[in-house]
């Protein structure tokens, strides 16, 4: 039976690391709204450019 009680005391401590962990993540990253141009630039489409006008902005003339 001692196996199953370190079983157990592992389990509680992998927990309260877990909690810990989570605590110091919520203190090292502000949670922020996106703001509603950040919220319009995740929406919308990405464009798509082909190869002659990548070179272009590039400033690569083939």
């Amino acid at each position: 039976m001692a196996s199953s009680v370190s079983l157990k005391d592992i389990h509680e401590e992998i927990r309260e690391l877990r909690l810990l962990y989570k605590h110091l993540v919520d203190r090292l990253i502000s949670l922020e709204e996106a703001t509603k141009e950040e919220k319009g630039t995740i929406r919308e489409r990405d464009e798509i450019v082909d190869e002659r006008e990548l070179l272009k902005t590039l400033g690569v003339h083939g």
